[in-house]
């Protein structure tokens, strides 16, 4: 049976019918798959930039308030600490600027930092008014009146600045949790839509098979586009799995040193609290902040690193080990560690962090305080409240010259 030169027409027509569908068709995949890497990697960028400014606030917050605690002890040169004061708040201030000109914020996220700017506020009048007091004082003649305010500041502190440092602090630690569950929410939804691209991509391939059985000079060619396209999409998926554990390294790691960071203590020990005891030890390099001045931050990032290179190497097997902040470090001894045992750990692992280290061809050594516990269930609310608890006692022993083991006491 002979084909008119209609029929000839007809099929030539379906032919090309089903040569513009499937590229239509590809043309979209290509669209959807493009356009879910991009959200992936904005959600990506976000959260990162998010966490950066938030614990840079935070890391300088910390500052201010280790600096006003020295004052308050009496420790250095009150105007120099006065002068460290101002440079940090306005830097705070720029970090928390540059947060809100940021664009994709998640709105719970948005409401807690906007509380936690109402506290930072709120603590920089009280710190500045303090300062500003201090230096007229420093200035003055009046040393009767400079000793009385001396002795009110601990109760100022106590009562008006510590709590809104503490409130501000929790506010930044919940924005980016916040942050990270809507993160994750949105990342789940990009899945949702990955998983119908892979259904779009499994009729592509039908269809595909179906213009090749169709049209059988077009065959190879077919086979090629279907081919090319998968390896797109396999590749936007590895691109997506490795922005995702970008995202959570970042999340919960500090990047200089490797180590685990304090939102990866509150993860792995807040729901301890309650119901088990453990040992737990925090290490604080003394006057670590003259390394910084005098040999520049290179420097001393480098000797930070090799503090927790040698760390990790000596006692990873005993303990979880976190860079809670700058050159703080927390140890938390594993189960199977005995509380004799974890005693020697402990002036095993301050007598490393007190040897010499050659960073750059000059060799430093600093002294080592420390604050330990014997947790028992129940005795804090939160993680928050346990380091606030070891922090005063850390301080206790660099008030006392540095250098010494000081264990927390309930009462």
């Amino acid at each position: 049976m002979a084909f008119t030169d209609k029929d000839k027409k007809g099929k030539g027509l379906g032919y090309i019918f089903l040569a513009i569908a499937f590229a239509l068709v590809m043309l979209l995949n290509m669209f959807l798959v493009s356009w879910i890497y991009k959200k992936s990697d904005e959600t990506s960028q976000i959260m990162s930039q998010d966490s950066r400014t938030i614990n840079s606030a935070n890391g300088q917050l910390q500052s201010v308030n280790e600096q006003f605690m020295e004052l308050i002890a009496r420790v250095g040169v009150p105007l120099q600490h006065v002068g460290t004061i101002n440079a940090l708040l306005p830097a705070i201030q720029n970090a928390l600027n540059t947060y809100e000109q940021m664009e994709g914020h998640d709105a719970l996220a948005t409401r807690r930092f906007h509380h936690a700017r109402a506290y930072i506020n709120a603590y920089q009048e009280k710190v500045t008014a303090c300062c500003e007091k201090i230096s007229a004082l420093e200035n003055g003649d009046d040393s009767e009146a400079k000793e009385a305010y001396y002795a009110e500041l601990p109760e100022i502190y106590e009562q008006e600045i510590a709590p809104l440092q503490s409130s501000a602090s929790q506010m930044f630690i919940a924005s980016i949790g916040i942050a990270n569950a809507a993160s994750a929410k949105r990342n789940a939804a990009l899945s949702g839509n990955m998983n119908l691209v892979r259904l779009l991509m499994l009729g592509i391939l039908l269809l595909g098979e179906i213009a090749i059985i169709l049209a059988g000079r077009f065959r190879k060619r077919a086979n090629e586009e279907i081919m090319r396209k998968t390896a797109q999409f396999a590749d936007a998926s590895s691109k997506l799995m490795r922005s995702r554990e970008k995202m959570e390294d970042i999340a919960v790691s500090n990047i200089l040193t490797g180590l685990k960071n304090r939102y990866a203590l509150e993860q792995d020990i807040g729901d301890r609290l309650v119901n088990e005891q453990f040992y737990i030890a925090v290490f604080d390099m003394d006057n670590f902040r003259s390394i910084n001045d005098t040999y520049g931050y290179d420097f001393g990032d480098e000797y930070l690193a090799q503090v927790s290179e040698r760390l990790k190497n000596e006692f990873e097997q005993f303990a979880d080990i976190y860079n809670i902040t700058g050159n703080e470090f927390c140890f938390v001894f594993k189960r199977t560690v005995s509380d004799t045992q974890a005693l020697r750990l402990v002036d095993n692992i301050a007598a490393v962090m007190s040897s010499p280290y050659t960073i750059f061809n000059l060799t430093v050594q600093l002294s080592c305080s420390a604050s330990t516990y014997h947790y028992m269930a129940g005795d804090c609310l939160n993680v928050n409240s346990l380091l606030v608890k070891m922090d005063n006692v850390l301080r206790n022993a660099k008030r006392a010259g540095g250098g010494q083991i000081l264990q927390v006491v309930n009462i």
